[in-house]
């Protein structure tokens, strides 16, 4: 029997950002710097968090990432996010719990087009000689501190990043309605590299993750890459399975 979420987010529509529609242009977002560590965490503690459409990971983890974007539509910003592993169907997924933008800009483009649970706040990306590091700071308080440390040189090939969820409010068929939507940006790889994780501050409540603690480490990298935030192709009913609430919006990524 497969195991589902158990959040049901139509009780829920004022916490949701609200999209005017599902036409979003897309975004070049050119040599920005990725951090990402993978986190184990109880599974008691993030079924309540996944939507009833998706299923948990096993073992669970969380992604902690936090982005240096040089060069932007908004220009430069830095984006820390928190999303919880999932898989849609076959297929893994991070489902975003709770995202902080350093730029008022930023953070209301990225509510608006793609309907990420971001707030504005100070996100700091900076790189040592013998580590990367990122902390998050909202309401004077610091909710993230984490770091990769003893970044040693690999392959792009040697990193994968799967593509995201979100939950929004979004127009379907006449009507502003709760819905789930895939974000797949896609990746060319200047530079990779991987090493021990380190998260010495997390915050959960202030991440959307009430009750979540970080266990073992998985795996941390740090790549520079050529992404971008695409047009909107595939979202998803938050109540079923997605092999039946799913709905393309556009043939492929060709049609940007």
């Amino acid at each position: 029997m497969p195991l589902y979420g158990t959040l049901d987010i139509t009780q829920d529509l004022k916490r949701l950002p609200t999209l005017p529609n599902l036409d979003t242009e897309s975004w070049a977002l050119p040599k920005a710097e990725m951090l990402q560590l993978l986190m184990e965490v109880p599974r008691a503690a993030t079924e309540r968090l996944l939507p009833k459409a998706m299923h948990p990971a096993l073992p669970s983890y969380v992604s902690l990432a936090v982005t240096k974007y040089s060069d932007s539509p908004v220009g430069p910003f830095n984006l820390a996010m928190l999303r919880l592993g999932s898989r849609a169907g076959a297929h893994p997924r991070g489902f975003m719990l709770g995202a902080v933008a350093s730029s008022d800009a930023a953070a209301k483009e990225l509510r608006g087009r793609w309907g990420f649970p971001v707030e504005s706040g100070e996100v700091k990306f900076l790189r040592r000689h013998d580590r990367v590091m990122g902390t998050v700071t909202t309401n004077g308080k610091i909710i993230l501190d984490c770091a990769l440390v003893d970044p040693q040189p690999v392959s792009g090939t040697d990193v994968q990043y799967i593509n995201w969820v979100t939950a929004a409010n979004a127009p379907l068929d006449g009507q502003t309605q709760p819905t789930l939507i895939q974000v797949d940006p896609k990746y060319t790889f200047h530079k990779a590299e991987r090493g021990k994780p380190q998260v010495s501050t997390f915050d959960a409540a202030a991440w959307n993750a009430d009750g979540v603690a970080l266990a073992d480490p998985i795996v941390g990298t740090c790549c520079t890459v050529d992404t971008d935030l695409p047009r909107i192709r595939f979202v998803m009913d938050p109540l079923k399975p997605v092999f039946q609430g799913t709905r393309r919006i556009r043939e492929s990524r060709a049609d940007e």
